[in-house]
């Protein structure tokens, strides 16, 4: 797993002080949310304590994206109908005759034990899948984190100074309603396209990363 998550303060920069952001694109979370509405944000503005594997000296994350908390709907109520479909299934196999009155009370016992194994193992992997995998944008660089499966992960990365161009698609009631979409970054690194798919607030995140293209040009310039 990435060490995404360690307790360390995040290091000054040029670019690291919310003066440099648009205002409608910050959050406060400390009078929102609790920390654990923090810890499992989909949507994260220069987030405290939290850092990534390869971050470099001086490097700030302005942003941490996982898909939108709505996306999880459907393997959640999955799991729930998973978790009580045993005081279900047993009645009807038992009336039906598929199961016999004489089957050993061990032999249920170990069924069920086994069934809340996978259904345990199904809801954990899937949170681990979507909570691992993550978008961060830095005051440097582009960073996309997807884990294919608990053991394989993709990872991608290219500097701001790189990126071309920074669109977002949005469509149909449910993502303009709960305010979700795609993010697509275009660059002119080895990994074309960086996809955010799915994230809250896409046009927030444009601004931020089109700011942060404007500071690094700005820079540029300066040297």
């Amino acid at each position: 797993m990435p060490d995404i998550f360690v307790s360390q303060p995040p290091p000054t920069s040029p670019v690291s002080s919310p003066a440099d952001i648009p205002i409608n694109t910050v959050e406060n979370p400390k009078s929102k949310f609790s920390y654990l509405g923090k810890l499992f944000s989909s949507y994260m503005f220069m987030p405290d304590g939290v850092r990534f594997e390869t971050q470099e000296p001086g490097e700030t994350i302005m942003l941490l994206l996982r898909k939108h908390w709505l996306t999880n709907i459907g393997w959640v109520l999955i799991s729930v109908v998973l978790l009580f479909l045993p005081f279900i299934l047993l009645p009807m196999l038992k009336l039906s005759g598929t199961l016999p009155e004489t089957t050993p009370a061990s032999w249920i016992s170990l069924f069920i034990l086994a069934w809340y194994l996978l259904t345990f193992s199904y809801f954990l992997v899937n949170f681990l899948l979507w909570y691992f995998t993550v978008s961060i944008v830095t005051n440097e660089r582009i960073v996309d984190i997807d884990f294919i499966n608990l053991l394989n992960k993709k990872f991608a990365e290219t500097r701001v100074a790189r990126v071309e161009d920074v669109t977002m698609r949005t469509g149909g009631f449910i993502r303009s309603f709960f305010d979700y979409g795609d993010v697509f970054v275009q660059t002119a690194a080895k990994e074309a396209v960086f996809q955010f798919l799915a994230v809250p607030h896409p046009e927030k995140v444009v601004m931020v990363i089109n700011k942060i293209m404007g500071v690094e040009e700005e820079e540029g310039e300066v040297h």
